[in-house]
């Protein structure tokens, strides 16, 4: 009897401390993260989000294993702006990496060779959950900047950031970068007047060279060098074009470049690699982890693994996709493996939408055929701020935190994502900057529905062309207005501007709205149909929109800005490379 006794009591007690201890241990246990970052995925791409001739399994196994944004939005329309919006919580333009070129076009650094980059005065998610233990890594695309100064500064590399290892693309994917690549002159086609534009660049600068020379300004010697600089310079810039397929192609590993130009037939299959092996890698110590796994797909050159050639309804675009979620796959299928699917924080998005223009340019080798993406029932693309530009999918799962199949509708951005690792993480967020995203948190958890943005401002380089209002209280659930100050004058027939490539900012390129085109997205969420600014309430709108918009502009502090003229141009002492003065190599373990 007394054996029973102490066997029940035993029982009770290790029941209870079960109860008391492990629920401690669960909340107490710091997640893993793993953000991964499409590129020019649109909405209407993917399966969870109502395409059903394109297969993306492992994207929609997310959805269905926790939570489904379906109003998240980018905070630029370009990928490096959005990016630098998602890894700093902040609006772009708090950083400087929003353009100031006229008209608007490069809203992104456009050059390997460029001294544009992310500032090392701001702070990354990476850099975030370094402080409290975290094992960092980027796997994939990085377009936050290279060099400064020289071509082995590194100054803004994804080490310097908070990374701990990198292996991908210092810059991004171009079209030169995939087959026809030389015939596929990006820069050019963006810039019809380039060559043109270099020649008189160099001819000008050699006129007050020699006109100083003439003066008696500079000596013989400073004149030499000065004419032998812009000489070369100006050689540099003519023959760019035609080496770009290969000087902007580039595979880095940490500090050092590994190949260049990229094989592109197995590159795709190195990143999957890569991302499990460091998750592998990083259980074998049993240290959390962030894996900032930035996707080359769907961005052109369109370029897939054999297995992934021909496999879709969709040319070699929905091979693309359907790659890229074969990709996400073997990254869902170790953390099943190693037992770490319910402590693994998993986001999945896309930096911004379609690019239009890329399904209607004539690229030579692919007439006819569609290389951008579909951005559903939206208005316009990448580059806009139309819904179709800034409205992208995103899907969440960690089971501690969110239900399966949660609907999120209300507005949400891609700079909540910050606050929401640091809260997860334990770690507090910088409080001598404004930080623009909100920890979505209870939203995740099902345990608030109301929207955590009130106001988004869009911007185009460092021009505000847009904002949404969300309002709260009567109309909550109601109502998102959509308010456009300026919109793209498209081509004809076209929701794009195919003969820039991608639509400007401002200027002549540009519509004027006065008053601003109003829309209700509940209603009319492909902006069809702008309301009468006649009516009061419309009137009311406007004015709580102007007046968010002021004080908005309070909180902005003047900052260099890194995406400028003078700073964007490439020059060779900026360009990395391997192998000189041949500049060409190749990863030695490639598949």
């Amino acid at each position: 009897m007394m054996r029973s006794y102490m066997s029940l009591a035993i029982w009770m007690h290790i029941s209870f401390m079960t109860l008391v201890v492990q629920p401690c241990l669960t909340v107490g246990t710091k997640p893993n993260f793993v953000i991964i970052l499409a590129d020019d995925l649109g909405i209407g791409d993917v399966g969870c989000f109502g395409n059903d001739t394109i297969r993306t399994p492992a994207i929609d196994s997310i959805a269905r294993g926790g939570a489904k944004l379906t109003h998240h939005l980018a905070a630029a329309a370009t990928c490096t702006p959005s990016r630098t919006a998602l890894l700093t919580g902040r609006y772009p333009i708090r950083s400087g990496m929003a353009s100031d070129i006229y008209p608007g076009i490069f809203t992104m650094i456009p050059e390997m060779s460029s001294s544009s980059g992310l500032p090392h005065n701001e702070t990354t998610f990476a850099e975030l959950v370094q402080q409290v233990g975290y094992s960092t890594a980027l796997i994939g695309k990085w377009h936050l900047g290279v060099n400064l100064a020289t071509s082995s500064d590194h100054y803004f590399f994804p080490k310097n950031h908070g990374f701990d290892y990198f292996y991908g693309l210092p810059l991004t994917l171009i079209n030169e970068c995939g087959k026809n690549g030389p015939e596929r002159w990006t820069l050019t086609r963006a810039i019809p007047t380039y060559f043109r534009d270099c020649g008189v660049n160099a001819l000008t600068y050699l006129s007050v060279v020699i006109g100083g020379f003439a003066l008696g300004l500079f000596g013989r010697r400073v004149t030499c060098v000065m004419a032998l600089v812009i000489l070369m310079t100006s050689s540099w810039m003519f023959i760019r074009p035609y080496l770009n397929h290969h000087f902007a192609c580039v595979v880095v590993r940490n500090d050092d470049v590994i190949e260049m130009p990229i094989v592109m037939d197995t590159i795709s299959e190195r990143l999957a690699r890569e991302a499990v092996n460091f998750i592998q890698s990083v259980k074998n110590y049993n240290k959390p982890f962030l894996l900032y796994l930035s996707l080359l797909q769907t961005h052109t050159a369109l370029t897939n693994m054999r297995n992934f050639t021909g496999v879709s309804r969709h040319g070699a675009y929905g091979d693309n996709v359907e790659e890229m979620d074969w990709i996400i796959g073997q990254v869902l299928m170790i953390l099943n493996k190693l037992k770490m699917e319910d402590t693994t924080f998993v986001y999945f998005s896309s930096d911004h939408g379609g690019h239009i223009e890329d399904t209607l340019f004539p690229w030579p080798g692919y007439d006819g055929e569609r290389e951008g993406g579909w951005n559903g029932i939206y208005k316009g693309g990448k580059g806009q701020n139309f819904e179709g530009g800034i409205r992208v999918p995103a899907v969440v799962r960690y089971p501690p935190v969110v239900p399966k199949g949660l609907e999120i509708s209300v507005p949400t951005s891609n700079m909540d994502i910050f606050p929401t690792i640091a809260n997860l993480a334990g770690v507090e967020v910088p409080t001598d900057r404004v930080i623009d995203g909100v920890d979505i948190t209870p939203l995740l958890r099902g345990e608030k529905t109301a929207p955590p943005h009130e106001f988004l401002f869009h911007y185009c380089g460092i021009w505000m062309t847009a904002a949404t209002y969300t309002p709260r209280g009567r109309e909550e659930g109601k109502a998102v207005y959509k308010v456009h100050f300026v919109t793209p004058k498209w081509t004809p027939g076209t929701e794009g501007c195919v003969e820039s490539y991608v639509c400007p900012c401002t200027g002549e390129g540009t519509h004027y709205h006065d008053p601003p085109l109003v829309y209700n997205l509940v209603d009319d969420p492909s902006e069809q149909r702008p309301l009468s600014t006649d009516d009061k309430h419309i009137t009311e709108v406007l004015w709580r929109v102007q007046e968010a918009i002021a004080k908005h502009n309070e909180t902005k502090e003047h900052v260099p800005v890194q995406i400028s003229k003078d700073k964007v141009g490439g020059t060779l002492w900026r360009q990395i490379g391997c192998n000189f003065p041949f500049y060409t190599c190749k990863e030695e373990d490639g598949i």
